[in-house]
């Protein structure tokens, strides 16, 4: 799983509660234009040997991937309950486990899928590959009730990632498709790091996403990634498409190095695979090629594609009987590098409004709600309630929205207009202060060479 960089981690960390409500994409999940290709439904009780023949418990490449993460992957930690649910545990050890020249505090769970060669594969990819090409891929679970984990259920082969979610705390999830070009040479404009986008989704239904099972799911099509929450469409993504090569299906439950908590589980009820019954239409494929060495790196700048037009999210104000009124977001014009930006989604989920500390901030339109009659006024917050920043603006059709620089964060936007009011949750993002990790952080602390636990072989 990735790290995020950290002008992005900065706003996924803020603790907030978003006020907008999406506009409602026409489609939903079903099942029946699929057929079911490959599962587990976790039903036969046992330790990580009941799976074994269909998961592995680490990377191939390694127990941990560095950065913040300060967990230990091994299949002791994996284990199938008599109600049929996979648990996938962390636990605090009471001594470090020494890893690469690190302290990890945490051993973990993880499954990595074990799978054969996909004949959907492309012309082109890497022949020794294993893994899926195009299909559903769905995961029913409940999050951990941790909030210094970090779960996901996400598919992977370099180049290529795509993430159904990731979790950190217990209302908000994310979503990626991320291109990474420090691993594989990518034709591109100029100006290109690594494209990827990343949608926030911030839950407001009954409960919370720790408290019940619920369905994550991704349908992978040539043309198309649509993400779905317990079969609602959520997100529609045509700018970021993997190449066409097999990928890696993986859920994993990470610690973050100053997580405190003794324990964690992202309990699994199935992971299922599917495809579609007549196949699909492969597009012409773009040869890989051999990863370039070298630790990960970081996007240097928030700024996107060079001469590329800024994006553009709009909203609408919306009042529904017996409800709050909120914004709606009805458009959203994302250039295909730029990171972070909400697409419309609906149900239960909330969007926020997203800016930026440099010229290539998103801009934000909002429509009127009385056709134009009235002025505007509007109030930025903090998360302590304490204005930052204000400002009116005369009576017009639709209001352009904008601020000075803030520091990065979390904010409460409030906007009237004639005897209408409304809140909505605003995400601040800035260039951070340094674009390279230092040596010392992705270490840690010294430690002896590697080894597993005094000699043993861990569960694999």
């Amino acid at each position: 799983m990735k790290r995020l960089p950290y002008w992005l981690l900065v706003a996924r960390l803020a603790v907030v509660a978003g006020t907008a409500h999406g506009q409602a994409p026409p489609d939903t999940l079903r099942h029946a234009n699929w057929q079911l290709y490959w599962a587990n439904e976790f039903n036969t009780p046992g330790d990580s040997s009941v799976v074994a023949a269909r998961w592995q418990f680490a990377y191939p490449w390694g127990r941990n991937l560095g950065g913040s993460e300060g967990q230990y992957y091994t299949g002791e930690q994996v284990a199938v309950d008599s109600a049929g649910l996979l648990h996938l545990r962390a636990r605090l050890r009471d001594t470090p486990r020494p890893y690469r020249a690190r302290q990890l505090r945490y051993d973990s769970g993880m499954l990595f899928s074990r799978s054969g060669k996909d004949s959907l594969a492309l012309v082109g990819c890497d022949n020794s590959r294993t893994g899926f090409t195009y299909g559903l891929f769905e995961i029913r679970c409940r999050l951990p009730r941790a909030d210094a984990s970090t779960s996901a259920f996400w598919l992977y082969g370099a180049p290529d990632e795509v993430d159904v979610f990731e979790a950190g705390g217990q209302e908000e999830i994310t979503n990626n498709i991320i291109l990474w070009n420090h691993e594989f040479w990518r034709l591109g404009q100029p100006g290109i790091a690594n494209e990827a986008s990343q949608s926030f989704f911030h839950w407001t239904g009954p409960g919370r996403l720790t408290d019940s099972l619920h369905t994550y799911a991704v349908s992978w099509q040539p043309q198309e990634l649509v993400y779905y929450f317990d079969g609602v469409a959520i997100r529609h993504e045509t700018r970021l498409l993997p190449l066409g090569c097999p990928l890696d299906v993986i859920s994993n439950l990470g610690m973050y190095s100053w997580a405190q908590t003794r324990t964690a589980s992202l309990d699994i009820d199935y992971i299922r695979v599917y495809k579609q019954p007549k196949g699909t239409v492969a597009r012409p494929p773009v040869a890989p090629v051999a990863p370039a060495p070298g630790i990960l790196q970081f996007p240097h700048t928030t700024a996107g594609v060079l001469g590329a037009e800024p994006p553009e999210m709009r909203w609408r104000w919306q009042e529904h009987p017996n409800q709050r009124p909120r914004l709606e977001l009805v458009y959203n014009r994302n250039p295909h590098d730029f990171a972070s930006l909400p697409l419309p989604v609906r149900g239960r989920w909330l969007a926020p409004l997203v800016a930026f500390n440099d010229a290539d901030s998103p801009r934000h339109r909002v429509a009127s709600p009385d056709s134009g009659r009235s002025s505007l006024s509007w109030t930025l917050y903090d998360l302590c309630g304490q204005p930052v920043r204000s400002g009116q603006q005369l009576p017009a059709v639709a209001w352009e929205l904008s601020w000075p620089a803030l520091p990065p964060g979390a904010y409460s936007l409030r906007l009237r207009a004639g005897t209408h009011q409304v809140r909505q949750t605003v995400y601040q993002l800035g260039r951070p202060d340094a674009t390279v990790f230092t040596p010392e952080w992705l270490a840690g602390p010294p430690a002896p060479a590697e080894t597993d636990a005094a000699g043993s072989t861990p569960a694999r």
